[in-house]
């Protein structure tokens, strides 16, 4: 197992550096951004419940590689902690249907 390990660091940061190289912006709303990571969990999350319930329709290295994005999302996500521009969003009353 500790021979993974240096493999999925170096997976993430080749992930990091091809996501940058692709989208080289990133919001500056911290809530756009964690979208960004959520989408990314959303299909690592599909990816092992077809796994489970589905096995013919997912390998693992299906999983591995969403695994893999998801941690690049995350990396990307705290590399802006400082960046992001914290404020409320504007709101509105809902009346009842």
């Amino acid at each position: 197992m500790k021979q993974e390990t240096p493999a999925v660091f170096a997976d993430v940061q080749a992930e990091l550096a091809r996501a940058i190289l692709l989208w080289p912006t990133w919001p500056t709303d911290p809530l756009h951004a964690l979208t960004i990571l959520g989408e990314e969990f959303g299909e690592l999350s599909r990816a092992m419940l077809q796994m489970v319930y589905e096995p013919t329709k997912v390998e693992h290295a299906d999983i591995r590689k969403e695994a893999i994005q998801t941690a690049a999302m995350a990396l990307r996500l705290a590399m802006s902690l400082e960046r992001y521009e914290y404020r409320k969003a504007r709101q509105h009353e809902q009346g009842e249907a």
